[in-house]
């Protein structure tokens, strides 16, 4: 099955039992639908974010710019499928999910704000990083923010893993 196909319930591999007979549920008001493995999926993607950072604080500590710049990209590509990922098949179900529940409706939009905002932060470091030649300078100045961002990154997949990931749940769950 597709990434594309998995993430929004369409069978394109013959024969795959587990998946191909069970009809998908949508969060109330939405199309996404519920998948019992997005919860894996985005913890390991977060592992995987974590090791490329690691890679990322490792190469620009030792002042190797052909090797950070490289560690930047797949970091950029990995951050940019994950939020992705988030946005349309976690937040956005989140929120048909729980339409009708105020406090925990505030709670996940409270989260997805701030998601929004440490995107931009990330961003805007990776544009600035990625324009530049890396000089020795540059690569110092990187290790000073990596550390920043690095343990503003920490602290909220900590949060989101252990408040909201727990929320995912299956339509008639949370009836």
């Amino acid at each position: 099955m597709s990434v594309f196909s998995k993430w929004f319930g369409k069978k394109t591999v013959a024969g795959d039992e587990s998946t191909a007979d069970a009809k998908p549920v949508f969060a109330p008001n939405t199309s996404i639908p519920y998948h019992a493995d997005l919860i894996d999926d985005l913890k390991r993607d977060h592992q995987q974010l974590g090791v490329i950072f690691g890679e990322l604080v490792a190469a620009a500590s030792a002042g190797k710019a052909k090797e950070t710049k490289a560690a930047l990209d797949e970091f950029e590509g990995l951050l940019y499928d994950h939020l992705l990922k988030e946005k349309t098949s976690f937040y956005i179900y989140l929120c048909g999910i729980f339409s009708q529940d105020e406090e925990t409706l505030e709670l996940v939009n409270h989260f997805s704000r701030e998601m929004d905002g440490i995107q931009r932060e990330v961003m805007k470091f990776l544009r600035k990083y990625k324009a530049s030649a890396l000089s020795p300078d540059e690569l110092r100045e990187m290790n000073d923010e990596l550390e920043d961002l690095g343990k503003a990154l920490t602290d909220r997949i900590k949060r989101e893993e252990s408040r909201l990931y727990p929320l995912y749940m299956p339509p008639a769950a949370t009836a």
